[in-house]
């Protein structure tokens, strides 16, 4: 019996063990970053700009002061944040602070990359949001991170979502013929 119970154990530890962060992580820099590379099928690069400036405006409620450099039809680049939030006991939801980031969208001819970095919890230093998913850190706090590691996620699984299908969304052309 105690036999089974020390394999249980090392089984989970083992599955634990594999599990991957929720956030994904620069290999490189060890901080959070979402990129990937998209094709997109009889898309110019042009067509890839405006598809990009049209998502930007539907998405972002000050676009004018997200996008921070536009390189022709090359790239464009941004910041912006979003409001973390906690339900108390008594499911009152409350804002408890920023989560700030850059993006870039870089186009050519059928594919796009896109790389939002910088991804960090507004405080007086800088403190990458990977950091909420490392549970042996003194500083970690169970009744929080783990709820504002749902809500980036999710937030980002949107945005880029969005990005997805308005990069691969055609303009309509209007008729001419009157």
């Amino acid at each position: 019996m105690k036999n089974i119970f020390l394999a249980l154990f090392v089984a989970l530890s083992l599955v634990s063990l594999g599990q991957e962060n929720i956030i994904p992580v620069n290999e490189k820099t060890g901080n959070a970053e979402y990129t990937n590379v998209i094709e997109v099928a009889n898309a110019t690069q042009t067509q890839l700009y405006n598809r990009a400036l049209i998502w930007i405006n539907e998405f972002y409620a000050n676009p004018q002061g997200t996008i921070k450099t536009q390189d022709s039809a090359n790239s464009i680049e941004g910041k912006a944040r979003f409001r973390v939030k906690l339900t108390d006991k008594k499911g009152r939801t409350i804002g408890q602070s920023n989560v700030n980031y850059n993006f870039k969208i870089e186009l050519k001819d059928g594919k796009y990359r896109y790389v939002v970095d910088r991804i960090n919890w507004q405080q007086p230093s800088y403190y990458d949001v990977s950091r909420w998913e490392k549970k042996d850190d003194p500083r970690y706090e169970e009744e929080k991170y783990p709820a504002y590691v749902e809500q980036t996620a999710a937030y980002f699984e949107d945005m880029l979502n969005k990005l997805n299908v308005a990069m691969e969304k055609e303009e309509e052309v209007e008729s001419s013929d009157w």
